[in-house]
């Protein structure tokens, strides 16, 4: 006797989702890991192009596809297209009236797809607390947007909110669990990463990478340091490396694409030390923001503002006053 298999696009995402907190709340063992990243990634690009496919079906097509123009209504139903993964799902969203996405919801989602195409092509090689950290993040961000974009305005039938009531209590349940270890292990951590000069992580996303190796000969500088993250171990063979990774990770920038499209350049020649590792970027999420701070990775050096004259970084003390770099008041 055969069994139909019936799972419309909505119910097929959340199942997705279910099945991964699952997978966190408890001691993971790396099956759990690999499926939890696995679903997880299914469940929000699933969930990402039906918010797509209440509009049109056509906005899912891969656009990359030759035939995709000659896709009929009938190859879709049938599944017969190629389409689009969660970065095009999240541009194309965003064209849509109604929907804003925040730099921090689409980091969350650019690392659930940086850890998904890790395990598919390379194996997972992070630690469980990583995957947990980004995890919760990814949740976070994808019952946020359930919450505002996916509504009965967007054409839920009454399965769909059947779907949605049965599923969301247990989801955000575990999200708070896994939201609970991560912080747990912040608050074991504080006395440490509060004394050190800490940065962002840009595998767990947390603030815990400590810069400075523990030194017995004194001579060691900052180009001997192998920063490594207290959350979750990962580790950097120098300042260098670990700023190549925040600023490509993090703050999606490359000199790549500085150079030949114009882009904001990753990092800049600090004042103070003359080395090429000064970032820009708000402290508080490290994240770009419209008011961002600078940070030499060599130094240390922090400024929060650019010479009116040569638009040098500065520090200035006063909010509400200009101050000239020392190169251009020696000039005046």
């Amino acid at each position: 006797m055969s069994r139909d298999v019936d799972f419309p696009p909505l119910e097929n995402g959340m199942d997705y989702l279910v099945d991964a907190v699952h997978r966190l709340v408890a001691t993971p063992s790396p099956k759990d890991l690999k499926y939890a990243v696995l679903h997880l990634h299914a469940g929000v690009e699933v969930l990402l192009k039906y918010r797509l496919i209440c509009e049109d079906w056509r906005l899912i097509l891969d656009d990359k596809d030759d035939k995709s123009a000659d896709v009929t209504e009938e190859d879709y139903e049938a599944g017969r297209f190629r389409s689009i993964g969660i970065g095009k799902a999240l541009k194309r969203l965003q064209t849509l009236d109604g929907v804003t996405l925040t730099s921090g919801q689409k980091t969350a989602a650019a690392a659930l797809d940086r850890f998904r195409n890790q395990l598919q092509h390379h194996g997972l090689t992070s630690t469980a607390e990583a995957v947990e950290a980004q995890a919760a993040k990814a949740l976070g961000f994808i019952l946020d947007f359930i919450d505002s974009h996916i509504t009965p305005e967007t054409h839920l039938t009454d399965v769909d909110e059947q779907v949605l009531d049965e599923a969301m209590p247990d989801i955000r349940g575990a999200l708070g669990t896994i939201n609970a270890l991560v912080n747990q292990r912040m608050q074991h951590l504080r006395s440490v990463v509060d004394l050190a000069s800490a940065a962002w992580c840009p595998d767990c996303d947390q603030p815990a990478v400590l810069l400075e190796s523990q030194h017995t000969d004194q001579s060691h500088g900052p180009e001997d340091d192998h920063p490594r993250c207290a959350f979750c171990t990962a580790r950097w063979d120098s300042r260098a490396d670990y700023v190549d990774d925040f600023t490509s990770i993090k703050l999606g920038l490359s000199h790549y694409h500085a150079a030949h499209d114009g882009a904001d350049s990753p990092t800049e020649h600090c004042p103070e030390c003359g080395k090429d590792m000064l970032v820009w970027f708000d402290p508080d999420t490290g994240e770009l923001g419209p008011d961002p701070n600078g940070r030499c990775f060599f130094c240390e050096c922090e400024f929060n503002d650019r010479c009116p004259r040569c638009n040098a970084p500065v520090n200035n003390p006063a909010d509400d006053e200009t101050m000239l770099c020392y190169d251009c008041l020696d000039d005046l």
